[in-house]
């Protein structure tokens, strides 16, 4: 059995309200649903500022770049072919998994706001 908090950062990451997991959390790409409608969940309150955009570098940066150095590495070619491959590469994982990691870094933030407000 999950606990309410890996259960609310999940159904963050799937890019649902953190609450009830039925409605959808963005009305747009990177714009949050202030209210949900189907539970009525203030989503709107929670900043997330730039905590999402750090941890989607972190990962593109890990997932992405560390291999394409370690092919730099034993294979030799030259630095446009290398831009040409890496950056459309890097944009795209960005801004796939960007709206993933926002959702469930409000999903972090929800949790720790209902964890709060019981005690």
């Amino acid at each position: 059995m999950s606990s309410p908090f890996a259960l609310r950062i999940k159904r963050g990451l799937i890019k649902t309200c953190p609450a009830c997991g039925k409605a959808p959390l963005f009305k747009a790409y990177l714009k949050v649903e202030p209210v949900c409608p189907h539970c009525g969940e203030d989503n709107g309150q929670h900043r997330v500022d730039d905590a999402a955009s750090y941890f989607t570098v972190l990962l593109v940066g890990h997932l992405v770049l560390a291999p394409i150095l370690l092919v730099e590495a034993f294979w030799l070619m030259p630095i446009w072919q290398s831009l040409a491959i890496v950056l459309p590469l890097m944009i795209a994982v960005t801004l796939i998994a960007l709206p993933y990691i926002k959702g469930g870094v409000l999903g972090a933030l929800s949790a720790a706001a209902v964890g709060s407000s019981k005690t």
